[in-house]
């Protein structure tokens, strides 16, 4: 038996399922969200970053880099997470054990491995076009085949490894913080233009400049098709399943719109099948024996604390782009809050599973007073490098901004510990109904709002300083609101 009739069968029971009103609605819906969320990116994107900008050229240049490395360091992520080839569960359970040839069943998922990497491309040729106009031809061709290798080299890797989701991952955290490191560089005045000859992220910029470079890259992407259909039978059942796994999570949330699927099951992901070393937990008593796991977690997850600490880096690039001090703040506001998720792992799971303040005796809110140790030292300790590196771009003592920083911590430890303690996504709330989008439900958004109000109300001097460039005078009110605001999160959990 061969895949093609097999193939032809399902699709006719799925089409016979699903009614015409229904494929109409599913594509009406999703042209109408590109349309608008597109136009609404591209807009801001051309106003943020657009050719009139007192920047130096060197500045922008870096810039490019920077992006074009975090793009691909993104793209090598999402790549460990979901596969890249990959199928549904159904098909590896029916039709990977039936005797029917494993590279026809899998060749429609590297194609469409190859057109996500031709849309990924021409994303960076877009962002590259905003800061650079020169040889907008060659410069998308480039960003486009640049994209097919990224991911087609990504489907290499699953089909030559046996564990293609820890190289992918350990690829995609150096090539973050190469990312930060070049955006730092740029943002002093260092020039990074070596950086663009070394992989995709640079390549449309140089293509603008020497067209020839476009016409190697996109024979070079003309030509990973064949290797990968080549290794399509190499994929092993094991990379499969985890694929089939990571695509039925991420499956979840698209229909259910609940993020917070996606972060659980990236936990579970993370811990299973790791070999722990003979780490021993300290002995605390009580509460506190909370405060030693989370140490043991901060200590088992170095690679969280380096992308933490390459997240300090942005709100320093932004300091050297055409934008207002309002993004920068928002910069160090969002990238602070994501920062502190490294260690208010163990805080998320409590919400979910009271299971362990059962088996020590405690009530959820005791147990949370463990919890908030580890998170205040991380998120001080970020808050004080970000400002201090803040600082040093916008002018003024260090020693302020370093201890405005300080200050900040608590509040910012308090709007992470809301942000991981957040339940699911309700959809019972009430939708906002508009004139061009209709009825759009508020749930998602709630969601995505929790931990960033209590982080506003709790940081508001310190993202004030940033924006008026003077830390001296939000001390005093930081300093009573961090502690405020965190006494009064630890005070409720005890009471609820």
């Amino acid at each position: 038996m061969k895949a093609g009739p097999v193939r032809r069968y399902i699709r006719q029971r799925q089409r016979a399922a699903g009614g015409g009103s229904d494929r109409f609605e599913t594509i009406y819906t999703l042209a109408l969200l590109v349309a608008m969320v597109g136009y609404m990116i591209w807009a801001q994107l051309q106003s943020i970053l657009s050719g009139q900008t007192t920047a130096p050229p060197g500045v922008r240049e870096g810039v490019v880099l920077a992006a074009g490395l975090a793009w691909t360091a993104a793209l090598l992520a999402m790549s460990a997470a979901l596969g890249p080839v990959s199928t549904s569960a159904p098909a590896l359970q029916w039709l990977f054990t039936a005797p029917l040839d494993r590279r026809a069943l899998l060749t429609p998922g590297a194609a469409q491995v190859l057109g996500i990497g031709l849309l990924a491309g021409l994303a960076q040729g877009l962002l590259t076009l905003t800061l650079s106009t020169v040889g907008a031809g060659a410069v998308l061709a480039t960003a486009v085949a640049g994209g097919v290798l990224v991911l087609g080299g990504a489907a290499l890797v699953q089909s030559a490894s046996r564990r293609p989701a820890r190289r992918l991952s350990a690829t995609a955290t150096v090539v973050a913080v190469a990312a930060a490191v070049v955006g730092v560089l740029s943002a002093t005045g260092t020039p990074v233009g070596v950086v663009a000859a070394t992989g995709p992220w640079g390549w449309p910029l140089l293509a603008g400049r020497h067209e020839w470079i476009a016409i190697l890259v996109a024979l070079a992407a003309l030509g990973i098709p064949i290797p990968l259909w080549y290794r399509l039978r190499s994929l092993t059942l094991a990379n499969l399943t985890d694929a089939a796994q990571s695509s039925g999570a991420a499956t979840a949330v698209f229909f259910t719109l609940d993020p917070g699927l996606a972060s659980r099951a990236a936990e579970d992901r993370r811990w299973r099948g790791r070999r722990l070393g003979p780490d021993k937990l300290l002995r605390l008593p009580g509460r506190w024996a909370a405060t030693g796991q989370d140490l043991l977690l901060v200590a088992r997850s170095p690679v969280r604390l380096l992308l933490s600490a390459a997240l300090t880096t942005v709100p320093v690039l932004a300091t050297g782009l055409p934008v207002s001090r309002w993004v920068i703040a928002a910069a160090w506001l969002l990238c602070g809050i994501f920062g502190a998720s490294a260690g208010t792992a163990n805080a998320r799971r409590d919400r979910d599973d009271p299971s362990l303040a059962r088996l020590l005796g405690l009530t959820d809110g005791q147990l949370f007073t463990g919890r908030v140790a580890v998170p205040v030292l991380v998120c001080t300790a970020w808050s004080t490098i970000a400002m201090t590196a803040v600082g040093a771009q916008t002018g003024g003592p260090l020693g302020t901004w370093a201890l405005l920083g300080v200050c900040a911590g608590p509040g910012l430890a308090a709007g992470a510990l809301r942000s991981a303690r957040r339940r699911q996504v309700r959809h019972d709330t009430a939708p906002v109904v508009s004139p061009m989008g209709g009825m759009m439900p508020t749930g998602l958004f709630v969601w995505l709002g929790a931990g960033v109000d209590v982080a506003l109300i709790a940081l508001w001097p310190a993202l004030f300083a940033i924006v008026t460039k003077h830390p001296e005078a939000a001390l005093t009110t930081q300093i009573l609101l961090s502690a405020g605001t965190l006494g009064g999160m630890i005070v409720a959990g005890r009471r609820s």
